[in-house]
């Protein structure tokens, strides 16, 4: 099985530069740019290297640079590919015999490792990557279905005391990268290794007999799609206000500047989803809100702002319903359930503005990142009942909250960059299920998943 699964592994792993450029170029004038782009971009951010910066700090010219690469993105890709190969290098193959105990171990140990021991191309791969063009991206899916084959590999692996894993490979990786990637934007890297138990209680959590279908992978966690679809028609987008009316009105000026506001925000979203936030200009948001630049710059200074105010946009609101359908719940599981799907409808009720959110604010920089994460935590939140359920549930490390959001918001991302945001709602099952599995236990949280999709399935007509 080992020999198979590396096999696999070897036709999916990104191709690696090999220190040769198309033209000959000195391998060592190659390296020394990709280790810049990789230092750089790890202490200021992709989006704020320049090209002049990039080649100063490699000791070579711009000319140089151009000999190499054609632009910073090619030089990124290199890196983020260089990156990958080396982390995947280190994470196979795995033992044919071992359990999935030992397997999880030795994948999650291994990556926590390779990122101590090179956190830049840690960064590149996890971080810096995200705030890449259409190049960076297309790379990174083909390196995450590296990444599942290895996942996939261990939750194949021989039973651990009678038990298997009950986990969707996507799902746990969206964890792991989730867990990894905190501590490499918050510079706590040399504390990952500490972070092993932790992960693999969280990870053992899933445990079921080996005999047991994997109820995670299955029809199961979907929803018909046309319950999604009625629930989507239902829900209530972020209202767009229609453009004021030309000439006199008697209109207060807060109702005035309220609506331009509101339109500058959906044009940024709107901008955004179509150029990037690298690409998009103040021209293109003041001609999407339908406001002149003298609006514009009225409420905000540069386009940055604007972004920020987008990426705000809403969110307190969408916390306050969550927690609303939250108490609405009788039991642990159905209130989960219900805060999810307000979370799930409101983001792919409002794909721009998801898109903006979760996607584009890499690239926007560090304050649109922190954004993002804040309110990764405060969905953190609304599993804090989960660690009351039960004395094997108060043991339970908190690292395991953050490994669900974490989850749960990688898989708003994926589904955010590749344009399936309204196939999100018909996930309701399985994220509830990932939400409450480690607390109340496999068995009970698919019991109780599989009564919640059944009522709402009655609830929606045929």
């Amino acid at each position: 099985m080992a020999r198979a699964a590396q096999k696999r592994t070897r036709t999916v792993t990104p191709s690696t530069t090999d220190g040769a450029s198309p033209n000959g170029a000195k391998p060592a004038q190659r390296e020394r740019l990709l280790r810049s782009m990789m230092e750089l971009a790890s202490r200021h951010g992709y989006p704020n290297v320049s090209i002049a910066e990039i080649s100063t700090h490699a000791g070579v010219s711009s000319a140089t640079f151009y000999e190499q690469f054609t632009d910073k993105e090619d030089c990124l890709l290199a890196a983020y590919q260089q990156a990958a190969a080396g982390v995947l290098a280190r994470m196979a193959p795995l033992d044919a015999s071992a359990d999935w105990g030992h397997a999880s171990r030795k994948l999650v140990g291994d990556l926590m490792d390779a990122l101590a021991d090179d956190p830049d191309a840690g960064r590149v791969l996890l971080v810096e990557a995200l705030a890449g063009g259409a190049r960076v991206r297309s790379q990174r899916e083909r390196t995450l279905t590296a990444f599942q084959v290895l996942a996939q590999e261990f939750l194949d692996a021989a039973p651990r005391d009678g038990k298997a894993l009950d986990l969707p490979p996507d799902m746990l990786l969206g964890a792991i990268r989730s867990i990894a990637s905190h501590n490499l934007r918050t510079h706590s890297e040399d504390r990952a290794g500490l972070l092993v138990d932790d992960v693999m209680a969280w990870i053992e959590s899933y445990a079921v007999p080996a005999e047991q279908k994997r109820w995670s992978t299955g029809a199961g966690t979907l929803l018909p799609a046309r319950v999604a679809r009625q629930w989507l028609a239902a829900a209530t987008p972020a209202p767009v206000p229609q453009r004021l009316p030309r000439g006199r009105h008697r209109l207060p000026q807060a109702a005035v500047e309220r609506s331009q506001r509101t339109r500058m925000i959906h044009g940024t979203s709107d901008v955004m989803v179509a150029r990037g936030y690298a690409a998009a200009t103040v021209t293109d948001i003041v001609s999407a809100a339908g406001v002149s630049r003298d609006v514009f710059y009225s409420h905000f200074a540069n386009k940055y702002e604007a972004y920020l105010a987008a990426q705000e946009y809403g969110t307190q609101n969408l916390l306050e319903a969550c927690a609303a359908a939250y108490f609405t719940g009788d039991s642990y599981p159905e209130r989960v359930w219900l805060a999810l799907q307000v979370l799930v409808l409101a983001v792919a009720g409002n794909p721009g503005l998801t898109h903006l959110r979760v996607v584009e604010c890499y690239a926007a920089g560090t304050a649109a990142i922190e954004q993002t994460e804040q309110l990764k935590r405060a969905a953190v939140i609304f599993l804090q009942e989960g660690f009351t359920t039960s004395p094997a549930a108060a043991r339970m490390p908190r690292l395991a909250a953050h490994a669900i959001t974490g989850a749960v918001f990688e898989s708003f991302y994926g589904q955010a960059s590749r344009d399936e945001l309204a196939e999100l709602p018909r996930q309701l099952p399985l994220l509830t299920y990932l939400a409450t599995a480690p607390f109340i236990g496999p068995k009970p949280a698919i019991t109780a998943v599989e009564k919640l999709s059944a009522q709402a399935i009655r609830s929606v007509p045929a």
